[in-house]
């Protein structure tokens, strides 16, 4: 049995589903590898939202 995504257009197979299961399973129980996943995700959003803060900067001198 496969797992179908139709927004991300992904099909997982049984294996890779429970090899992603078992993955986040080990990172729920550890408290070092979720405060680093954690650390990683802030990050990721942090310079997405200075990307978008510079975009829309840029786009307002343009407006003046």
């Amino acid at each position: 049995m496969s797992q179908n995504f139709s927004h991300t257009n992904l099909t997982y197979t049984d294996f890779e589903y429970n090899r992603l299961a078992q993955l986040a399973q080990g990172y729920l129980n550890n408290p070092v590898l979720m405060h680093q996943l954690c650390d990683r995700v802030y990050e990721g959003l942090h310079a997405d939202i200075k990307i978008q803060r510079e975009r829309i900067g840029n786009s307002s001198i343009g407006r003046q």
